[in-house]
Order: structure tokens, then sequence, then C-alpha cells
């Protein structure tokens, strides 16, 4: 709004000083009363001077940005869990995705709940200078940002899904049964069953995310001395570190 009131102010300022400078007898001098061409002239200038105007402020007034259809996130719009759970919020209320975006709401409480508990058991056994404490808190960031990651893609699957076709495609097979519907209801069915099992999988996967956390607190919380050696032997951290090295190949 600021730089619209600003880009309105410069427009007919310039359209102003343009004038002044055209009609001015000490500048350019138009006038209407100076021969048929300087006639002619002034008429053209107050013309344009008129469209100028008129064009100039209805597009800046009137006229808006349209903006894309389908925005995709590309992961720096979010920045927090609560970034994340905002937008997944605003996907609710479609019915396709409800139980999924709730499931995924929660789990990111849950996420937030588990690396408060990590760092306060980690604070215990070591401090931030050691070594192994600085291992085990990059370990556990992998695992978030792939957590994050997999929510983001939730997102943007919600957000290229098209809703209303594929309401209209249940309500065909409600009305006439599977068995008869086209090839190509039967093709659009899959492909929005393809998109949302996809989110399925990722909220799945978030789950197995959040076991492997609890399988971590339960074997640091038993442990009263950790060395590095240690820290590489442990199950729960082995199978963190295996999920970093898979996902690392992955993207969808």
């Amino acid at each position: 709004m600021k730089n619209r009131l600003i880009k309105l102010i410069c427009l007919n300022l310039g359209i102003a000083l343009l004038n002044v400078i055209l009609f001015s007898k000490g500048l350019v001098g138009l006038s209407f009363a100076g021969g048929a061409l300087q006639a002619a002239l002034s008429v053209t200038a107050v013309v344009m001077s008129l469209v100028a105007f008129s064009w100039g402020n209805y597009t800046l007034l009137f006229s808006e940005k349209k903006e894309p259809l389908v925005l995709l996130l590309k992961g720096s719009e979010l920045t927090k869990p609560a970034d994340y759970v905002d937008s997944l919020a605003e996907k609710r209320g479609k019915g396709v995705f409800d139980e999924e975006i709730n499931t995924a709401i929660e789990q990111i409480g849950r996420m937030e709940d588990k690396d408060r508990a990590l760092d306060s058991i980690l604070e215990q056994f070591f401090t931030p200078q050691e070594m192994t404490f600085t291992r085990f808190q990059n370990a556990i960031n992998s695992v978030q940002a792939i957590f994050f990651n997999n929510v983001k893609k939730m997102i943007n699957r919600m957000v290229i899904f098209d809703y209303k076709d594929y309401s209209k495609i249940l309500e065909k097979i409600k009305e006439s049964g599977y068995s008869t519907v086209s090839r190509s209801v039967d093709t659009q069915l899959s492909i929005y069953n393809e998109h949302i099992n996809y989110v399925r999988g990722l909220v799945s996967m978030n789950e197995d995310i959040l076991i492997k956390m609890d399988s971590l607190l339960l074997e640091i919380s038993k442990l009263d001395d950790l060395d590095e050696q240690g820290l590489e032997n442990m199950a729960a951290v082995q199978e963190i570190n295996a999920l970093i090295e898979q996902t690392k190949f992955y993207k969808g």
C-alpha cells in the first residue's frame, strides 16, 4: 500500500511538472492562441496528460497483481514449527486430507516435545563443547530437517490437489457405480489416490521418525556415562543415521 501511494504521488507530480514545463512562457511556451501548429501541440499535450493521468491512476488504484493459482512452498517461507502448523491448518476443512492434517499437526507438537527433552537430557550428560554432544545434536537436527521437509511435501501435494474435480469424480462413481465409469475417470481417480497415498506415506514416515526419537530418548536416559564410541554403537543412533543416509537420495 505504501509503495502504491508513492507511485501515485510520483505519477501525478510528474504529469503536473511536465505540463508546467510545456506551458510556461519561459520554457517550452505552448499556447492555445499561438497559431495552428502550437494550438495542435497544446491540445495533444493536454489529451496525452489526461490519458496518462486516467490510465496511470486507474492501474495503480484498481489493478492488482495476479497471484499464481498454485503457489508451492519452497521451504524459506516456513522457518519455525508454528509456520508449518499454520500452513497445515489453512488446508483443513476440505475433507480429503483433514485426518492427515490433524495427525501432522499433532506430530509437530510431539516433535517439539521430544526435541526439548533430548536437549535437556544431553545437557545433563555433556557440555556443548564436547564432540559427542555436537555429533548427537547434528544427528537430531538432520532428522528434524527430514521430518519438517516431509511436512512441506505434504502441504505442496495438498496445494496441487483439485478438490472440486475429485468430488465430481466421487459423485459420478456414487451415481453409476465404479464398474461403469470410463477409463479417463478411472485414470483421474488413480492420480488423485496417488496424491492421497503419498501424503499418508509421509505421515507414516514422520510417525516412524518420532518412534526412533522415542527410542533415542529411552536409551540416553538409561546411561550415566556415554563416550563417542558408545554413541556410535547405540541402536537408536544407528537407526537414525541410516534414516539420514536413505533420505539423502530421496526426493519427492
